[in-house]
């Protein structure tokens, strides 16, 4: 029996030698090692962004019963209905309004910041982490910090107002018709503005001295500097910034609904939160369907003429 160990010992070597070798050439082959790193993340792809599209195109030319059930195929009569319908026009409109607005605010806001934090002061980094900090608090949250700080009773920034004698008596920012669009736009760029500095700064940090050293030579000021070489080598990133940012503010349903539920009176019902109420308060899940549909389809040409007419990439240098 001892004299057949070292045969066995010998044998198991030789099956893990072949073993290996088999998955070394198999790792080794291009086709095979593209099926294993790729697949995957195309798998996951498909499952989380084109099904969901392709899923919702297509439950959006069906009655849908909301506690399942047969789908009923009833063609584009839900798009003529909300094309005929005054509250989806002026939720799409609403979308416009807050998403162009946000947008100004966080590229000027955002922009500023960089320029302001990338240069050299004593409290450089503590501005930054200040700075830094809205984008880390979730934004449920963050929305209820902002609803308590405009409390009419106890909220500093109605406290603020009063002592400055600009207001006799709180104002329910979120509550006031002529007032809640602004205040949510106003809150949602205090946090989303630093996604613009964190782009800028990462594009101005990359930009040598010795341009800014020419320009001095040349006798460029301040003004000039920004003008002739911040503003050109930034030119890139803005217009990708421009059009991420407008997408996702279009998009935005979170902070509206925290901040105010799309009221008072629908007066900030955007078209994500429109869509939201159709399909679980209306329980019309294929009009829902419909809504986010056409937003997707209004979103891609925007896009497509965004970098037809403006040719964003002329703007991106390669080196």
């Amino acid at each position: 029996m001892a004299s057949n160990l070292p045969t066995q010992r010998a044998a198991i070597q030789q099956r893990l030698s072949d073993v290996r070798e088999f998955f070394d050439e198999l790792l080794s082959n291009r086709k095979v090692m593209i099926t294993f790193t790729v697949m995957p993340v195309l798998i996951l792809f498909l499952l989380i962004n084109i099904f969901p599209i392709v899923w919702a195109i297509t439950a959006s030319f069906f009655q849908v019963p909301p506690y399942g059930g047969t789908w009923e195929w009833i063609g584009i009569d839900q798009y003529i209905d909300l094309f005929a319908l005054e509250a989806f026009r002026q939720s799409v409109w609403r979308s416009v309004v807050f998403a162009s607005g946000s947008l100004l605010i966080q590229v000027t806001f955002g922009l500023g910041l960089a320029l302001l934090v990338t240069q050299d002061f004593k409290f450089k980094r503590l501005i930054r982490a200040i700075a830094f900090l809205p984008y880390l608090v979730p934004m449920a949250v963050f929305g209820f910090i902002a609803i308590w700080m405009t409390n009419t009773r106890f909220g500093i920034i109605n406290r603020i107002l009063i002592d400055l004698g600009i207001v006799d008596s709180g104002i329910a920012f979120f509550s006031t018709e002529a007032l809640v669009m602004p205040a949510i736009i106003i809150v949602s760029s205090w946090k989303f503005s630093i996604f613009v500095t964190i782009m800028a700064v990462a594009r101005l940090q990359s930009i040598p001295d010795s341009h800014y050293e020419a320009a001095e030579m040349c006798g460029a000021g301040a003004w000039r500097k920004f003008r002739d070489v911040t503003l050109p080598n930034l030119r890139g990133v803005l217009f990708i910034v421009v059009l991420l940012r407008f997408v996702w503010m279009f998009n935005k349903f979170d902070i509206i609904w925290v901040l105010s539920h799309g009221g008072p009176n629908d007066v900030a019902l955007t078209a994500p939160l429109f869509a939201y109420e159709t399909a679980f308060q209306q329980l019309n899940i294929g009009g829902a369907s419909a809504v986010a549909t056409m937003l997707f389809g209004l979103l891609v040409v925007t896009a497509f003429l965004y970098f037809r007419v403006l040719e964003p990439s002329k703007g991106v240098r390669v080196e």
